[in-house]
Order: C-alpha cells, then structure tokens, then sequence
C-alpha cells in the first residue's frame, strides 16, 4: 500500500520541478528581452548633421524644427501628430510641440524637462542660435469634459545664458532656475 503513494509522491515532485524549471526559463527569457530593448535604447542615439544645422542658408525656425523633428519623430508616444512648429521674432525663436503621452503628470512634465535638455544640447552649438522660448503642448480637459490644447510646459533660455550651462553635469529638473521664464502645469 505505501508503494503506490511513493510513486504518486515522486510523480507530484518531478511535476514541480518541471514546471517550476519552465517558468523560470521563462522569466529570464523576459528579463533578457528587457535587458536587450534597454540595451537597444541606449545604443539607439540620433545623430544631428551638425554641418546641415549650421547651414546658414537655410532659416533658423526650418533647422530648429528639422533638430526636434530628428530628436523627438513627428508624432507621439500615444499616436498623435506631434505638430512642430517654430517661428521668430527678432533673435528669439518659438518651438511649439506636442509632449509624450505618460502614465502620470509627474512623468509627463519629467519627460518634457529631460527632451527640453536634449534639444538644448544640440541647440547650443548653433551657431547662430539666439533664444529659444521651447513650449510643450498637451491635451486637457476642460470642466465640461470638452477637449482643448493647451501648455503643459514653457521655458525660455536666453542664449547667454544657454551658453554657460554645462550640459554634461546639468540636471533637467534645474531648467526651472536657470530659465529667464519657466511654467508647467
């Protein structure tokens, strides 16, 4: 009687370990495929035609919003069109696009600070830049549920003041204290 009960004990136990072996290939199959799109991501930096963004023969707003098309895509995380749009008045130039989608507004605003300092990085060595008022815009809802555009970020940096950041140690949460004008919502 006790032999039948050892076999179905031995049956269960090398069930389990199968079955436990499987998920954890399985697991670190996912943690690999992880590991290899953060890998990917990293490896995955844009080069800026720096001699095409120096071109003075084409207008600054047309090499201002070919940079952002090139860093951020024409459209969203979320499918929408990002709609870049950048003009001039005097020596400061206005770039409007659409931001992210994210899970939360921390994020969101999070985001839009780290591309901001991405776009200033290649924006500082234009030659000649001036400054640059960069607006961030974003989808909300109004009270009534209607749907509107609105901004969700703004900052604007003075070239004199773009040229003293040191991009390699500064930190995008700062844009706020070194900006002649700063909001988010």
């Amino acid at each position: 009687m006790n032999k039948p009960f050892y076999k179905k004990w031995w049956f269960i136990l090398i069930i389990t370990f199968i079955v436990i072996g499987a998920i954890g290939t399985t697991m670190i199959g996912d943690d690999q495929k992880t590991s290899e799109k953060e890998l990917k991501e990293k490896n995955d930096t844009i080069v800026i035609d720096m001699k095409a963004a120096n071109d003075t023969s084409i207008p600054l707003e047309e090499r201002i919003a070919k940079i952002a098309t090139d860093l951020f895509g024409t459209t969203t995380t979320d499918g929408r069109d990002r709609d870049i749009r950048v003009e001039s008045m005097g020596d400061t130039y206005y770039l409007k696009l659409m931001i992210d989608d994210s899970i939360t507004k921390k994020k969101k605003l999070n985001d839009a600070q780290q591309n901001t300092v991405k776009l200033l990085k290649i924006l500082k060595d234009v030659e000649d830049m001036g400054n640059i008022h960069i607006n961030w815009q974003d989808h909300f809802k109004d009270d009534y549920g209607n749907p509107t555009t609105g901004s969700a970020m703004t900052t604007v940096i003075k070239k004199t003041d773009m040229d003293k950041i040191d991009l390699a140690n500064f930190q995008a949460s700062d844009l706020k204290k070194i900006a002649s004008y700063y909001y988010s919502t």
